[in-house]
C-alpha cells in the first residue's frame, strides 16, 4: 500500500537528519533540518526516497556553502540546558504576535510546540506568559 500524503516516514526523516549533522551545530544546522525534513511531508514513499537520497548525496555541498568564509554569519550558540536535553522542559502558554494563536514554549531552551499539553503532562511549569 502506498501512502501519498500525512506524516514522513521514520527512516526518511533519521536519515535526512544524520546526512545534516555534516553542518556545523547551531542555527543554520537547525534552520537545514527544518526545512527538509518538513519537505517530507505529505510525499508518497517513492518521494520521500528521492528527497532523502538527495539531500544524502547534496549535504557536503551544503556544509561547503554554510561553511564558506563570505557566508559565515556571526550566530550566538545558545548551548540547551541539562535538563531540556532530558526532556524535562519549563512549559509557558503564549500568543502569537499577532494574537490569533496560542503554542507552548520552553522557558529554559525556548523550544516551541502546538500541540496542548495533556493533564498528565510531565515537564512542569506553566501559567501563561
Amino acid at each position: 500500500m502506498t501512502r501519498s500524503k500525512g506524516r514522513p516516514a521514520w527512516w526518511s526523516t533519521s536519515i535526512t537528519k544524520a546526512a545534516l549533522r555534516l553542518l556545523p551545530p547551531g542555527g543554520a544546522r537547525d534552520r537545514w533540518r527544518a526545512e527538509l525534513t518538513g519537505e517530507l511531508w505529505g510525499l508518497s514513499r517513492g518521494e520521500q526516497l528521492r528527497h532523502t537520497a538527495g539531500v544524502v548525496a547534496r549535504a557536503p555541498a551544503l556544509r561547503a556553502a554554510v561553511t564558506a568564509r563570505d557566508r559565515v554569519v556571526a550566530e550566538d550558540v545558545i548551548r540547551k540546558p541539562m535538563r531540556c536535553r532530558l526532556g524535562s522542559h519549563k512549559w509557558v502558554t503564549t500568543s502569537s504576535s499577532d494574537g490569533t494563536s496560542r503554542y507552548l514554549r520552553c522557558r529554559r531552551c525556548r523550544k516551541e510546540t502546538d500541540f496542548a499539553r495533556p493533564s498528565h503532562f510531565a515537564g512542569g511549569g506553566g501559567g501563561v506568559s
